[in-house]
């Protein structure tokens, strides 16, 4: 009974197995190629490692070996083998005209892991072609393949890679020395030293080296800021060095010892450029305002001087309310109310916009200069429609706007010059603060677009206001010393020479020496001796050699004769022998000695 109990068992098995084997024939035989290959990577994917050497040769003709067909894979796994296989016995060549194609091929989710396989691959094989063909690719991407050929590089053939990245331009150059001083393992420091020195990049090995030395005195925050101090590297590099002892030293230490933490860097930094402590103060302020705050307050005054805009712009930025209360109270405002209209421009640029529905905290006396520097932070931005609403709703607050109104049109008049002019015109007559300064100013931006236009509205101008004299200015300024120089002529008032004595300044800078001192000669007689006396001081500026070679070959005795009287009034340039050369050319009549 048992025997036959066991034969039925033995029947039964045998029959499961087969119908398993046969059910697993017939898929392989009726299902389409990729559906069979889709469902042996999916159960690979979670049953085998990434690569596997034990694939049957039937296995190995269904992996697919066309670079768009393995990009369209789902699963990392099937891509990775089947890149390997397409892989299999081809030269560097072969790899990079494979690479090559890929730069043709539309965006897909997995180009760029295969991109990087590709490059990864290249680089072990070829490394000066994978740099080379990183150029082809997107400049957003080139920082990330050159970490790629860098790292293979390094492993391979690591002086041959700092050879090759010394030639490049920043920042790649930094970037691939950095990684290959990182991954590489077969040379010594001795090695490295002498090739760095050879390729002269010996600052990224010194930079390796500061590195190293920071790690081991992170937890030392005094010694790590001097070191930091002290290092020859660039100002970048230690404002982030600084950046990341003092979040260290945050972590390191307790709120309620902000205070020591900022003597500390007053003692370390005195007499330091703000782009070294500047960082340090502003992690530290950071981490609690509110503390950092109340215990600068309690500090000698030097510190309070050199930190307190750096505490109060970060109370600000956590509770702007706050903040302008604690400088507005009345113990505040007792001690420190000099501090105080300093402090209200960090509040302003906190606030921007905002400003005007918080004016009822700003005191009295400092309303005008808190609208001032609020419509200059705004102007830039905002249509001048709406700057001028804001300035007349600070107006109906009782403010005085003259400061600010002066401020926003110099803005304006920087965005549209013959709007702002168009504006200042009609608005002169009323009591906003616009006056004949603003209208010069705009005028001379004017002239930069359309000089014409510029010296036409200002010779409408009263003569005494003289705001042609700032039109012909503004062009020789910007180098139109020609344009300048042909409107000179319309200026009204040529009793004053303080126009033609600047044009001449501009005249000789370029050196058009001989343009200048025609251009005296077009004035009135009466005015003439103090423009050639005021002329000697910008050529002795700029030429004094050209001077001391002119003077004597003058034909004009007169003017030689001013110009000298002129260049004797600054003796200290010349020697006793030069300075008796210079009277012989005083006419007696006007002989200073």
């Amino acid at each position: 009974m048992d025997s036959i109990k066991k034969k039925k068992w033995v029947l039964l098995l045998i029959s499961l197995t087969g119908g398993i084997g046969l059910g697993l024939l017939l898929s392989f035989l009726l299902l389409p190629a990729n559906q069979a290959s889709e469902r042996r990577s999916s159960n690979e994917s979670t049953l085998h490692p990434p690569l596997t050497n034990s694939l049957s040769s039937a296995e190995l003709t269904s992996v697919p070996r066309d670079i768009p067909e393995i990009i369209g894979l789902q699963s990392v796994v099937d891509r990775r083998l089947a890149l390997n296989q397409l892989l299999e016995g081809k030269d560097a060549k072969q790899i990079a005209d494979l690479l090559s194609h890929t730069f043709t091929l539309e965006l897909a989710e997995s180009l760029f892991s295969v991109q990087h396989f590709l490059f990864s691959e290249l680089a072990h094989v070829d490394s000066e072609k994978a740099l080379e063909l990183i150029w082809e690719t997107e400049r957003v991407r080139w920082e990330t393949l050159l970490e790629i050929v860098a790292i293979q590089w390094s492993a391979i053939a690591p002086r041959e890679a700092l050879r090759a990245f010394s030639s490049l331009r920043e920042p790649w150059k930094g970037n691939a020395i950095k990684t290959v001083l990182h991954h590489q393992g077969s040379l010594t420091e001795a090695e490295l030293a002498e090739i760095v020195e050879s390729f002269n990049i010996t600052e990224y090995f010194d930079q390796r080296f500061f590195e190293s030395e920071l790690g081991k005195l992170i937890d030392e925050p005094k010694n790590a800021f001097n070191l930091v101090i002290e290092a020859d590297v660039s100002d970048l590099q230690k404002q982030t060095a600084l950046q990341t002892i003092t979040r260290r030293w945050i972590e390191r230490e307790s709120e309620d010892n902000i205070g020591s933490m900022l003597r500390v860097v007053r003692e370390l930094f005195t007499q330091r450029s703000h782009t070294l402590w500047r960082p340090v103060v502003d992690e530290i302020v950071a981490s609690n305002p509110k503390i950092a705050w109340d215990q600068l307050s309690s500090l000698p005054e030097e510190i309070q001087q050199a930190f307190r805009h750096v505490a109060f712009r970060a109370l600000a930025d956590e509770d702007p309310i706050n903040a302008i209360r604690t400088i507005t109270s009345e113990e505040y405002m007792e001690s420190m109310k000099s501090e105080v209209k300093y402090l209200l421009i960090t509040w302003v640029n906190v606030l921007s916009g905002q400003v005007l529905e918080h004016m009822e905290l700003v005191p009295e006396d400092f309303r005008s200069s808190v609208a001032r520097d609020s419509v200059y932070r705004v102007a830039e931005n905002l249509p001048p429609s709406e700057v001028l609403d804001l300035l007349a709703q600070f107006r109906q607050l009782g403010i005085n706007t003259h400061e600010a109104t002066g401020s926003f049109a110099y803005i304006w008049s920087r965005r549209d010059p013959e709007a702002a002019v168009e504006w200042i015109l009609e608005n002169m007559d009323q009591d906003i603060g616009i006056d004949r300064w603003d209208l010069s100013y705009c005028l001379a931006q004017l002239a930069l677009s359309d000089s014409a236009k510029a010296m036409e509205i200002a010779l409408k101008q009263p003569v005494e206001n003289a705001v042609e004299d700032d039109v012909v200015l503004a062009l020789l300024r910007e180098g139109k010393i020609d344009e300048g120089m042909a409107l000179l002529p319309q200026v009204r008032d040529s009793v004053n020479p303080y126009v033609y004595s600047r044009v001449s300044n501009f005249l000789i800078e370029v050196g058009r020496i001989e343009d200048a001192l025609a251009l005296g000669e077009t004035l009135e007689e009466s005015v003439r001796p103090n423009f050639y006396r005021l002329l000697a001081w910008p050529w002795l500026q700029f030429n004094a050699e050209s001077l001391l070679e002119e003077l004597p070959q003058m034909d004009n005795v007169e003017i030689r004769s001013m110009i000298a009287i002129g260049v004797l009034q600054q003796e200290e340039y010349f020697s006793e022998a030069e300075l008796e050369m210079i009277r012989t050319f005083v006419l007696d009549e006007s002989n200073p000695r």
